[in-house]
């Protein structure tokens, strides 16, 4: 189907469309009737492109309509979205092509006269003549072509419905009704759930409730897990079971599906544990009546399918249920979230059947006639079955149940080899209950879901990857102002969450053969795979096409013509690769790596005027041809070459390559930046081959787009900076402040900035302007001044680093503020102070300042003997690695993870309320102790005196986590009566022979002992551990 995806084409190029004709329509009066008429024809694309968004967005709705008519008219209408985008996207080329030839005139009119009034006034005079574009005759027939097509829909739409019931519905037609579940199990043996039964059960009927905060009489256990995966049969097998009647008084089962109706699922409730209706009650008096019913009674409940999100109806729901006794619940849901919404109790993952299990339940649903089951073909054909539905039990049984008098091997083997979604009663049972997931899903939800169809079955999915798919294909939503790496890690998860992917090893996921089907399916041929076949078709309809199969060749025998999108997931070899870019007029975006087809696409690159973005990882060449910087729609440049010369006709750029000035020779320079306004990302190295006027004329500060900045200047041995005067190009010595001052970047857009090598003594007057409001984000990286800059009036500064600037000695009130009453970083979360050698002290720091950092780190500050004596109200992390003239620090009530190394003069840590975790490596000298009666876990690594040892360990109750690494201690003396919440210990010394009273703490139950061969463990703490790893062979750490 894919009609999201034509949809968010015809989207994307509307608003294009409307930010296009208004620069179009201050026409001089020169301008020729026939650009007026084409510029009208291309206005009246704006409401017909809204009218196909909004049926394509309905199409989606309606998904399961299979009336050929209809699929006809809808193809047709996404193919007059792809081809309005064209006619738009070419039109903006032009718009672009026009606007570089006007700017490069520009440049010349400039002459010598830089920067003078007359030179602006001709550099306006030169736009002016540009201000019209013209709409080509074939633009503007494709247009009005367009139009017509449109009409013909349009007036079809009598009969073309995709809202209405027109036509055979082939597939199920409703899919709440269908998945309308009842306490009754249809199957007289259900195969590979007794053991989930019985797990579910004992957590019923033992359940204590404490820790619930919905009541500790109310218990709730949600099962979860993807559609087909037997949640319903489970609460089925559970409810029918005489433990669970015979223990509750009142039972009820509720199908909920995706509508939760507070009052319609009360009613529900009333009905099934009354059998009888209650249409004569009225709403307001539905509650009540619940309560009344089950006050003082044990209750049990089975809500099935719940998707609701929202606690203020769950909450509501359960109101009349909290004056039951007892009241157990159990939900069915695919959706993780719902689950922690809900559960009192930890859910229960359900897992797929084994592959005896699979066997089992498909012989007992295909094999009813005693020959066939005897049949050792049939048997092992139906093992292959079995293993194409990993272990899914609705799928084995709709297959099985196909079979079941079929005796013909022929129509075993078919069913084997076909595609789920092609045998007919896979359509009925199968696909209903797996297109719920997808009905459910926002809609940008839903496009992320069938780009997945780019993988092959049974690929590991890499989050990474995917996201950056994701990135690609412009599918994350943001308002402009949000990380898009998080709001793709949040898609990513909703994904895991919905049960759509499953967990497999550490970050990565997979997707179930049959989820991965469906979005196949719903894919369509749209999207495509070159895989492994060595004679491969692309289909004529394909538009997103991934590329595959490694250490595999293909041979492409037909190209598709619509074909929008190449990304390489897997390199190959494809024995023809000009095959894939004879037809790439209409390419968008091409993400691969270097290599032989690579290598073929550079001589294809000036016919994909419609380019968006391209990216060729390990490209080893110096340079790119001509032909790449006459892609004026390109917004995304990503390849590492060093010759970029002519990048500044790329004026759509959003994002460049990272500039290494020293390296790109005398054929670039930083003045092409000059006309690239809309980049959002710009890294600079090699800043010291820059002169004032190409930074002046790089004009970053009219870069009003641009978010993250990174100037670097370092440079190689020897080179000096230099830049020629106007008059005698004589050489002269600047300062790398000037040059700073002449790259100001825009400051209401810069979000992130860092600074590199910067070897001056002063900085740029801009940097730390509080007119910088966005910034969150700031990096000062070898910098040689002796002072650090005021940061502290950056209003949204939320992140600082501070590293290699040596020969600063002294931090005081100027790195918060110069101006009196002012309080310092008001927004700062996090600051990193690393290789700052020669910082003896931070002073200055007021009441008031710094009043959201919650991480403080300092690295190898040799010299550093005191801390601001200011408490700072939010800092729950602190970390002191190096410091090793520190000897004290001030308390910090609300610090709750405290990380000191290699600090040896530190003789005292203060009372901290409210420190949680501790971890000391290397404080030989420390003595003297606070309190701390919050803290869980304890860490220490030698050297330590084994006095401050034994006060850390047995003068804190709440220790849950202790870990003790030492060569030299030869014992350890442990009071269980100071240690009574002790669960996991780690022991670590080649030396260590005793640990006094180990057998005595009751409440231990993992125990960690490396390199500690001599180590006695009592017999009786062996048994009641829950976990020993005794690693004696590592000898010494």
């Amino acid at each position: 189907m894919a009609a999201l995806f034509a949809s968010m084409a015809v989207h994307r190029a509307r608003d294009k469309l409307s930010s296009l004709l208004p620069a179009t329509m201050t026409s001089t009066p020169s301008a020729s009737m026939a650009v007026s008429h084409g510029i009208d024809d291309l206005q009246k694309l704006g409401p017909i492109m809204s009218t196909i968004h909004a049926m394509l967005q309905e199409a989606d709705q309606h998904w399961s309509l299979r009336e050929d008519s209809v699929k006809l008219r809808l193809k047709e209408l996404k193919d007059l979205a792809y081809d309005v985008e064209d006619v738009i996207e070419e039109f903006e080329y032009e718009v672009n092509r026009c606007r570089v030839e006007a700017l490069e005139q520009d440049a010349a009119v400039q002459g010598g006269a830089w920067g003078c009034s007359s030179t602006k006034r001709k550099r306006q005079e030169a736009r002016d003549e540009y201000g019209t574009v013209a709409v080509s005759k074939e633009l503007a027939v494709r247009a009005r072509k367009v139009i017509e097509r449109f009409t013909e829909i349009k007036d079809y739409s009598d009969t073309f419905s995709l809202s209405e019931n027109d036509g055979e519905k082939k597939f199920v037609p409703d899919i709440r009704r269908v998945r309308h579940t009842s306490s009754i199990v249809y199957s007289p043996r259900i195969v590979g759930r007794e053991k989930d039964k019985e797990n579910i059960i004992e957590k019923l009927m033992s359940w204590s409730g404490e820790g619930s905060s919905v009541g500790n009489h109310l218990s709730v256990l949600a099962i979860v897990g993807m559609g087909g995966l037997g949640k319903t049969t489970l609460a089925q097998l559970v409810y029918n079971d005489t433990r669970v009647h015979e223990y509750f008084d009142l039972c009820a089962w509720v199908y909920v599906s995706d509508h939760f109706d507070v009052e319609n699922i009360t009613r529900k409730v009333i009905t099934s544990l009354t059998r009888n209706t209650c249409d004569h009650i009225q709403a307001g008096a539905l509650q009540g009546t619940l309560r009344d019913l089950v006050k003082e009674q044990r209750v049990f409940v089975v809500l099935d399918d719940v998707w609701n999100e929202q606690s203020d109806y769950w909450k509501l729901l359960c109101m009349p249920l909290l004056y039951a006794s007892r009241c157990g619940i159990i939900v069915t849901t695919r959706h993780s979230s719902v689950a922690s919404l809900v559960q009192t109790m930890p859910l229960y993952n359900l897992s797929f059947l084994s592959p005896e299990e699979s066997w089992l339940l498909f012989k007992q649903t295909a094999f009813v006639a005693q020959g066939i089951a005897t049949a050792e073909i049939f048997a092992t054909i139906g093992r292959s079955i079995t293993e194409k539905c990993n272990g899914l039990p609705l799928a084995i049984k709709t297959l099985g149940s196909i079979l079941r008098y079929e005796s013909d091997t022929n129509k075993w083997q078919d069913v084997l080899e076909s595609e789920l979604w092609d045998l007919k009663q896979s359509k009925n049972e199968v696909l209903p209950a797996l297109e719920l997931s997808y009905k459910c899903m926002p809609m940008h939800l839903k496009c992320c879901f069938i780009s997945l169809s780019l993988y092959s079955k049974g690929i590991y999915i890499d989050e990474y990857r995917v996201v950056s798919l994701w990135k690609l294909l412009d599918l994350l939503q943001s308002d402009g102002n949000d990380n898009m790496d998080e709001i793709g890690h949040l898609y990513f998860n909703e994904l895991v969450q919905r049960s759509l992917l499953q967990d497999y090893v550490g970050e990565q996921r997979i997707m179930h053969d049959l989820v991965h089907d469906l979005a196949c399916f719903l894919a369509g041929q749209e999207f495509f795979r070159l895989e492994g076949d060595k004679r491969t078709e692309i289909p004529r309809e394909t538009r997103y096409l991934s590329i595959l199969s490694r250490d595999k060749s293909v041979e492409i025998s037909n190209m598709s013509q619509s074909l929008r999108v190449i990304t390489m997931i897997e390199t190959t070899d494809i024995e023809n690769p000009e095959v894939l870019f004879l037809n790439c007029k209409k390419f968008r975006i091409i993400d691969m790596e270097q290599g032989r087809l690579a290598n073929t696409l550079l001589d294809f690159m000036g016919s994909m005027k419609l380019l968006r973005h391209f990216s060729l990882a390990r490209y080893e060449d110096c340079s790119l041809p001509n032909s790449v910087f006459q892609l004026f729609n390109l917004c995304t440049l990503d390849i590492e070459a060093l010759t970029l010369h002519g990048i500044g006709r790329l004026v759509n750029l959003h994002t460049l390559p990272e500039l290494h000035l020293s390296k790109c020779g005398c054929f670039f320079k930083v003045t092409e930046l000059r006309n690239l306004n809309k980049i959002r990302k710009l890294f600079i190295s090699g800043l010291y081959s820059v002169s004032i006027r190409e930074a002046i004329e790089a004009n970053l500060y009219s870069k009003q787009n641009l978010e993250e900045l990174e100037f670097d200047f370092n440079a190689t041995k020897g080179c000096e900076h230099t830049v020629r005067s106007d008059e005698n190009q004589a050489t002269v010595m600047v300062s790398g402040v000037q040059l700073l001052e002449s790259l100001k970047p825009y400051h209401q857009s810069l979000k992130v900035l860092r600074l590199k090598n910067f070897n001056f003594d002063t900085y740029p007057s801009w940097l730390g302007s509080t007119s910088f409001s966005k910034l969150t984000e700031l990096l000062l990286h070898n910098c040689r001044s002796q002072h650090c800059p005021t940061l502290g009036e950056l209003p949204s500064l939320k992140t600082l680093k501070i590293c290699g600037i040596e020969q600063v000695e002294h931090i005081g009130r100027e790195f918060c503020s110069l101006n009196l009453g002012v309080k310092g970083f008001p927004s700062l979360s996090r600051l990193s102070m690393e290789d700052m050698y020669g910082l003896q002290e931070w002073s200055g720091v007021e009441v008031g300042d710094f009043p959201r950092l919650e991480t403080l780190s300092f690295w190898c500050s040799f010299e550093l003997r005191s801390l601001p004596l200011v408490c700072f109200t939010s800092l729950r992390e602190l970390a002191l690695y190096n410091c090793t003239s520190l000897g004290t620090f001030q308390t910090l009530c609300s610090l709750h993870e405290l990380r000191i190394s290699t600090c040896a003069r530190l003789t005292e840590l203060p009372a901290l309320p409210s420190l949680q975790s501790l971890e000391l490596f290397d404080c030989p000298s420390l003595d003297t102790l606070g309190h701390f009666p919050s803290l869980t876990v304890l860490s220490l690594h030698a050297p330590f005196k084994e006095e401050t040892l034994y006060r850390l360990v047995n003068a804190n109750i709440t220790i849950r986590r202790l870990s003790v690494w030492s060569d030299t201690l030869f014992s350890i003396h442990l009071e269980p009566r100071y240690l009574p919440s002790l669960t996991e210990l780690m022991l670590r010394g080649c030396n260590l022979r005793y640990c006094d009273e180990l057998g005595s703490l009751s409440s231990l139950k993992k125990l960690n002992v490396c390199g500690s061969p001599r180590l006695y463990i009592p017999d009786s703490l062996r048994n009641q551990l829950e976990e020993l790893i005794d690693i004696n062979s590592l000898g010494s750490w």
